[in-house]
């Protein structure tokens, strides 16, 4: 056997796998969506774990996830650290993610963890594994959350009630019931 049918095999199985992850929103949780003209990034507070700041080409604001209420604000933040400030969140330091790169978490301390597949880049898919279960092997169980184009970021607020996913005009928000 040669490689390119190893490859083209295990291609097939991937795909058939993929194919078994159910799309929505994964049981426990509750989804709010936004539209975001020119998202450039998202960043979560770690003291305010409901907060999560949004920067983009049309503003600056910071969402309460647990509310879904908008709170447009000035923001600071170095696309070169890859860090944000806001009034609102006195000294604290933002690490944000987006176009310019970085990353949110991508695990919460309950086990439950995001990643991203792209079978048919450049279309990604985020799934959501609850409870460190591998889309892998137990796909009925997982979740794909958000599949589009160009991710910019996704993943968990520090305490692991809220996550996000993005790309440059779609902002989704879960929440945990």
């Amino acid at each position: 056997m040669n490689m390119n049918d190893v490859d083209d095999a295990n291609r097939i199985r991937l795909l058939d796998i993929i194919k078994q992850i159910p799309g929505g929103v994964p049981d426990g949780w509750e989804k709010i969506t936004f539209a975001v003209g020119g998202l450039l990034y998202i960043g979560f507070s770690n003291v305010r774990t409901e907060k999560l700041i949004v920067i983009s080409s049309q503003g600056q604001r910071i969402i309460d996830c647990r509310t879904g209420e908008k709170t447009y604000c000035e923001v600071n933040y170095d696309e070169g650290d890859l860090i944000a400030l806001a009034e609102e969140f006195g000294d604290e330091v933002i690490s944000i993610a987006g176009e310019g790169g970085g990353g949110l978490r991508r695990y919460s301390e309950d086990g439950n963890i995001l990643v991203s597949i792209a079978p048919f880049w450049p279309i990604e898919k985020i799934v959501f594994m609850p409870n460190y279960i591998s889309w892998y092997a137990n796909p009925e169980k997982c979740t794909v959350i958000f599949e589009d184009y160009e991710i910019r970021a996704f993943g968990f607020s520090r305490c692991g009630n809220y996550m996000a996913v993005c790309n440059s005009s779609t902002l989704d928000i879960f929440r945990k019931r």
